[in-house]
């Protein structure tokens, strides 16, 4: 009997682009650009490739005509995968499932970190929109 090949989780940061819809094919239109972090689960790395482009392709479109950018008609393309990475670690609280590392001047680096405060009231507006059925209960 052949044994079952392990599954891997992976994250993923997709790349789409909002344009006007008169302009999606003008390369030097103004395009308002969404990086978007996903977790997969695959047996491989081009597995989770093809789940990542799956994802982004279904997120792409006009929203049934409603979409807007700068009040007019828009679209929304994927663009592609930026990064593809594996989750080392079992998922739960304080998990890392994703990381970056750069080389710059301390006094630059002391800048990174972003204010308490402006942290919590993003969060706080980001929470209003989840709809009921989307939150998560701790048993």
């Amino acid at each position: 009997m052949k044994k079952k090949p392990n599954k891997y989780w992976f994250w993923v940061w997709t790349v789409m682009g909002t344009v006007h819809k008169d302009r999606q094919d003008d390369p030097n239109a103004l395009c308002e650009v969404w990086k978007n972090c996903f977790i997969l689960h695959a047996r491989s790395e081009r597995e989770a490739l093809q789940k990542a482009k799956k994802i982004g392709r279904a997120e792409a479109g006009d929203s049934k005509g409603s979409l807007r950018l700068d009040g007019k008609p828009a679209i929304c393309k994927f663009l592609g995968i930026s990064s593809l990475g594996l989750i080392h670690e079992p998922l739960g609280d304080g998990t890392e499932i994703c990381w970056s590392l750069q080389r710059c001047r301390q006094s630059t680096a002391l800048k990174l970190p972003s204010n308490e405060a402006a942290l919590l009231a993003e969060a706080k507006k980001e929470i209003r929109y989840v709809r009921p059925s989307q939150r998560t209960t701790i048993a």
